[in-house]
């Protein structure tokens, strides 16, 4: 059984930041695999890989045999699945005075 106490694991990890620091030349990470991508959208590695397997869901590259996937393909697929309704902030409702 998993111990609760545990800190929870924080993206990007040391693993991950020792990697930019030795391609620091090479600027800002540019693409991140399945399981940060997950991460970062707030979904199960298992939701993305069934995705691809039905071609919906965000761009991704393929390097070999690693996917990857760029950060904006993943802020671009994320506004596409927006939704608003009529209670949104964006389209307050605006109610009639009465003034009898």
């Amino acid at each position: 059984m998993p111990d609760k106490t545990k800190a929870r694991r924080r993206w990007p990890g040391p693993d991950i930041l020792q990697r930019v620091k030795f391609v620091h030349d090479a600027g800002p990470i540019r693409f991140v695999d399945t399981e940060a991508a997950a991460r970062y959208l707030a979904l199960d590695a298992h939701t993305l890989e069934c995705y691809r397997s039905l071609n919906t869901g965000p761009a991704y590259h393929k390097f070999g045999r690693y996917v990857r996937y760029a950060v904006p393909d993943l802020d671009a697929w994320a506004e596409t699945c927006r939704r608003s309704t009529a209670a949104s902030p964006a389209a307050p409702r605006i109610l009639p005075i009465d003034l009898t």
